[in-house]
């Protein structure tokens, strides 16, 4: 069965006080509640923006098993690239 869902304009504008991963859109609240569970750390990621001279950051929470799967992928693709030279 297919889940559908609809959304307004109107939704891009509500604010949240609830600080949620930014990969899995997952609440890092809920990572709190259980820290046993998982990983056990929350990550950070940073993007970065560039357009001619002007360079941006801009940091993003991450939840403990994203963080950890996007870290491992980074580490997978170095090692490829560090084996073809």
């Amino acid at each position: 069965m297919t889940k559908a869902m609809v959304a307004s304009h109107e939704d891009l504008f509500v604010e949240r006080n609830e600080v949620r991963c930014d990969a899995c859109g997952g609440s890092l609240a809920a990572d709190d509640a259980e820290p046993e569970a998982g990983y056990g750390l929350q990550g950070q990621g940073l993007y970065l923006w560039a357009r001619g001279d002007e360079v941006r950051f801009e940091r993003a929470p991450l939840c403990a098993s994203c963080a950890a799967a996007i870290g491992m992928t980074a580490l997978a693709r170095w090692e490829i690239e560090e084996e073809e030279g």
